[in-house]
């Protein structure tokens, strides 16, 4: 089976179960969640769908997780009837930590830039000093 079936399968669930969580989930659990990426597997039979909360609380994570596990058979069978496969694709929630990754990476950065400033100026305050002293 061709890498690019599966990628199109992935996109094509994302953007389901995208529709299914504004549109067909009621669970309050669920109200936070957003899907960033799916994998599929070569042969379509699974799917790995990455999602991630809107929110940092723990607690809600871990509810939202829970809840995801608890309409997990619904979401299946609601892909497989819009998506027309041989199979349904036996389906796995998992935590995307590319989010906070990618926030700490931006706070590093900025601490980074923040410092560089400081030594900048501390730079130039000395080279003014210097500067008031020559003839």
């Amino acid at each position: 089976m061709s890498g690019y079936r599966a990628a199109r399968v992935s996109q094509r669930i994302q953007q389901e179960i995208s529709v299914l969580f504004e549109r067909e989930v009621s669970d309050p659990r669920l109200a936070s969640v957003n899907v960033t990426r799916v994998e599929v597997s070569g042969d379509l039979r699974y799917a790995k769908i990455f999602v991630a909360p809107l929110n940092d609380d723990e607690n809600a994570t871990r509810e939202m997780m829970d809840g995801l596990e608890h309409a997990r058979g619904f979401l299946r069978h609601r892909i497989a009837a819009s998506l027309d496969l041989r199979f349904a694709p036996e389906v796995r929630f998992l935590l995307d930590h590319s989010i906070e990754k990618g926030e700490r990476f931006l706070r590093a950065l900025e601490q980074v830039h923040l410092e560089e400033e400081q030594r900048m100026k501390k730079g130039r305050q000395r080279i003014k000093r210097a500067n008031e002293h020559l003839p």
